[in-house]
């Protein structure tokens, strides 16, 4: 069964819903943007942490990657962190969305054409409602979220051939 790039959103009970898209089919070589968009269903703005979410970037393996049921080892950057400072929570209004693209090519091989299997697991370390003004807080008060987000099938296709 194909998961296809455009499966379902996935809203827990905290309000937060996410949703990834990527292109079905990709050539070998070129970047394979992910897009998470994560949509604020409450009644209530939130402040969400965005450590090892796809709102930083590349910094911890916050995807599963499969090539034709094989696993594909993440070669990204690994982050250890202290307490977070107020500029790494964002806000996100009641209603209101927010979109992260990231390359999944720059930490995974994708270079073998083939059917990958990309499964998100997200956590958030940190939410709370609150507007844009709220402080961090230390990590030993943070409140955790996994956030569901769909999974999609990236087919990688042969890329042009190479001239000598």
């Amino acid at each position: 069964m194909s998961i296809g790039s455009m499966a379902a959103s996935v809203t827990p009970p905290s309000g937060l819903q996410c949703t990834l898209r990527a292109p079905a089919k990709v050539r070998a070589g070129q970047p394979v943007m992910l897009a998470f968009t994560v949509t604020n269903r409450s009644a209530l703005p939130m402040r969400l942490l965005e450590w090892n979410t796809p709102f930083e970037g590349w910094f911890a393996p916050y995807v599963e990657v499969a090539r034709d049921g094989v696993a594909v080892t993440y070669h990204g950057p690994v982050m250890k962190r202290g307490d977070p400072s107020a500029d790494e929570y964002f806000a996100l209004a009641a209603g209101g969305s927010r979109r992260a693209e990231v390359d999944l090519a720059l930490p995974f091989d994708l270079s073998v054409p083939g059917r990958y299997l990309v499964t998100p697991h997200l956590t958030l370390f940190d939410q709370f409602a609150g507007g844009a003004k709220a402080a961090a807080r230390r990590r030993d008060a943070h409140v955790p979220l996994a956030l569901p987000c769909n999974p999609i099938e990236v087919e990688i296709v042969a890329g042009p051939a190479q001239r000598p």
